[in-house]
């Protein structure tokens, strides 16, 4: 199906933002991409079970630009997919690799903005293995 493939790649996009961000590969004004994606009113739970504001989740991502080695990288797989009246459901995997490897799963809901997507919500939880 096109939407979830559409939405995946999605996930897969705003990823590489961060794993590039977060490296120190893309300049200050390219925070813009993260700006754009995240919607007013956007939040997140994380795997320790915090709930974030937008603002409060950009001002993290903002201070962690350059903060991880060159080697470090961000994988998403994409796990799972529910277009429910307008919103975009999908699960996917994470998995980071640097100094501290993780791996999370994680469902979002997303609008469509025109061609782009608008990111609400974010729940994470820690997949141990």
């Amino acid at each position: 199906m096109l939407e979830d493939r559409d939405c995946f790649d999605e996930v897969a996009r705003l990823h590489r933002f961060f794993q590039d961000w977060f490296r120190g590969d893309l300049d200050r004004a390219d925070f813009a991409i993260c700006e754009e994606a995240l919607a007013p009113g956007f939040a997140m739970v994380t795997p320790g079970g915090d709930h974030i504001d937008r603002d409060a989740i950009l001002e993290a991502i903002r201070r962690h630009r350059a903060r991880e080695a060159k080697s470090f990288t961000i994988e998403t797989v994409g796990r799972g997919y529910q277009h429910v009246n307008g919103v975009h459901l999908v699960t996917y995997e994470e998995r980071q690799a640097g100094a501290r490897s993780s791996i999370r799963l994680s469902t979002a809901a997303l609008t469509r903005n025109g061609p782009k997507y608008l990111w609400h919500l974010v729940h994470e939880t820690w997949v141990t293995v």
